[in-house]
């Protein structure tokens, strides 16, 4: 290319350096291409090293700038066993929702409605396309891994990016199907996991709550879901002398079995999360809405469902 066509052509972008990447890292130039409203999906269909739909978003970094910018821009990708001759645009879909918001290796997301038995992912960088050094600074390709079942909970009880290796072990590339069975399913996995996580316990230290509000009387109100993820750190992460918190904008729930003291406003509370407060919740609370007085701790927490 000479020097005037270059200036025809204007300085390299990051869309054309995420293009390029993609061009020599999979020897395909062919998308079929999924608009919305502020990025695109590019799938492509692959024969190695097996037969799958590459999604890749296009937008989400700075595709139209050739400009450099401080930090890790993102595009998110997602794998799909299949060779058809028109890509499936669900896969697409849940990319550019995914888009979205912020993620990085170690994120996940649980689905609100499972897709078959698809109930969520968890990201990690993509073990083919890695990290790229473009025009507008660094792009890494943040990889959706589908997880099925029951893989979610399980994850949740011991460590994101450890349950992502370990999916990637049993699934070529750890590739998303709607027709997966959890890792559970397998006797040998299942008592592995259970052993590892009762000795290791959780790496997640705090969660978002759908919905949570408390008061300086020691009530508490949350989610079902927010209600799973107490009884899940209960056992996970309280019992390993690990503290848990339950976050919703201004509004906060720590959990610590380090703090001397119980701390309640009409903001956050901290309570001294003991062995037998621990114990407590697994015994007497449930994730069904209802109202539990409890006798370890001044409080009173309610189970509510935000959308009754």
């Amino acid at each position: 290319m000479g020097v005037f066509d270059s200036v025809r052509r204007g300085p390299r972008t990051g869309g054309d350096a995420v293009r390029e990447h993609i061009t020599q890292t999979t020897g395909s130039d062919d998308a079929y291409v999924f608009s919305y409203r502020s990025l695109d999906v590019h799938a492509y269909v692959l024969d190695q090293p097996a037969p799958h739909v590459l999604y890749i978003t296009f937008g989400k970094s700075r595709v139209s700038s050739s400009q450099p910018s401080a930090g890790t821009q993102a595009e998110l990708t997602m794998r799909v066993p299949g060779s058809p001759a028109l890509p499936d645009q669900w896969p697409a879909d849940l990319l550019a929702r995914a888009a979205r918001d912020e993620i990085e290796p170690g994120h996940y997301l649980s689905l609100e409605h499972p897709r078959g038995t698809l109930t969520g992912f968890v990201f990690v960088t993509d073990p083919i396309l890695g990290v790229l050094d473009g025009p507008t600074g660094l792009i890494r390709f943040t990889y959706a891994v589908g997880l099925a079942g029951d893989d979610v909970e399980r994850m949740l009880s011991w460590d994101p990016l450890k349950f992502a290796k370990l999916v990637g072990d049993r699934v070529p590339l750890g590739m998303t199907s709607t027709n997966r069975d959890a890792l559970s399913a397998n006797p040998d996995d299942r008592a592995w996991l259970d052993r590892v996580v009762g000795v290791e316990g959780s790496s997640i230290g705090a969660m978002h709550a759908r919905y949570l509000d408390v008061d300086a009387g020691g009530r508490v109100d949350l989610d079902p879901a927010a209600a799973r993820a107490l009884v899940r750190a209960a056992r996970h992460r309280l019992l390993h002398h690990r503290p848990f918190a339950l976050l919703r904008g201004d509004t906060w729930l720590l959990l610590d079995p380090h703090s001397p003291t119980t701390e309640l406003a009409d903001d956050h509370i901290v309570v001294p999360a003991t062995e037998a407060f621990a114990h407590e919740i697994l015994a007497v609370f449930d994730a069904m809405p209802g109202t539990y007085h409890l006798r370890t701790a001044p409080l009173v927490i309610r189970v509510l469902d935000p959308a009754s």
